[in-house]
């Protein structure tokens, strides 16, 4: 239940987590999900849809710890973030990564996935910092009206759209533009990237390119957080892949939206 603090959130998150271990992926998913939550399984699928089909639950094991996580000052969205690991079996090693969920509340103020996804990297050798807090403030302009809501979701997809036009003129520009000082990059195969600086020279180092297409968006009623997702192509060196990606959207400096993290799952596995 949101009480307009980060804390609510982790401690869903946390209830989620020890659902899983007691009563299975199957159970737990469709204890936190909604009619709307989609997850990438590759691709982008009703989460309900996708587990109502499930003919038994995944024997493996899955752990995972939000390190990166922020809430609306409306208290009625969010996302998680931070590192899992899986093991299938005691013989086999796990398997490493990273996560991202965002998080909405419904009419009861119950938390409830949005969206869920992950990529895989090797077993890590960074330790990552917590990032953790509530919003400075909590004044907001409430705008209910269904052509006020639509307004402003328009908006995000306009401003993912400039940054994906931008992209495929000039990388650099784009993500200096676009990017929060303390942005986050979660690339399947890679650890995770911190900070806008760190980004740039990490993907000119590597001969990484990418260009973007929106599909979605979705914001918060408080109006400073909001996501993205849509499809992307990823060149490193002269190979391409098909990717999806989500960016996590922040209102900072004089109302700017600014990329806070994104992460690029495959499309295929």
């Amino acid at each position: 239940m949101s009480n307009g603090r980060v804390s609510s959130l982790l401690a869903a998150e946390n209830q989620f987590a020890k659902l899983a271990l007691e009563k299975g992926t199957v159970d737990a998913v469709l204890k936190v999900s909604d009619q709307s939550t989609l997850i990438f399984r590759p691709h982008p699928v009703n989460a309900r849809q996708f587990y109502y089909k499930a003919t038994s639950d995944d024997a493996g094991s899955m752990k995972w710890e939000p390190l990166y996580a922020k809430i609306s000052r409306s208290g009625d969205w969010g996302f998680t973030s931070g590192p899992f690991s899986y093991s299938i079996n005691k013989t086999e090693p796990p398997i490493y990564g990273q996560y991202l969920s965002v998080w909405h509340t419904n009419n009861k103020g119950e938390w409830k996935l949005s969206l869920d996804t992950r990529i895989s990297h090797q077993r890590p050798v960074q330790k990552q910092e917590k990032n953790i807090g509530d919003p400075n403030n909590y004044r907001f302009f409430r705008q209910l009206s269904p052509n006020r809501l639509k307004q402003r979701e328009d908006l995000i997809v306009t401003t993912d759209k400039l940054l994906s036009n931008t992209l495929s003129k000039n990388q650099d520009i784009a993500l200096e533009s676009f990017l929060a000082k303390d942005s986050r990059l979660l690339l399947h195969g890679y650890e995770p990237v911190i900070g806008k600086e760190e980004i740039i020279k990490f993907l000119n180092r590597k001969d990484i390119s990418i260009t973007t297409v929106p599909l979605a968006a979705n914001r918060a009623l408080g109006s400073d957080l909001a996501y993205t997702y849509g499809t992307a192509l990823i060149r490193e060196k002269d190979k391409e892949t098909k990717y999806y990606y989500i960016r996590i959207w922040e209102s900072q400096e004089e109302f700017k939206w600014n990329v806070i993290l994104e992460i690029f799952s495959l499309a295929e596995i």
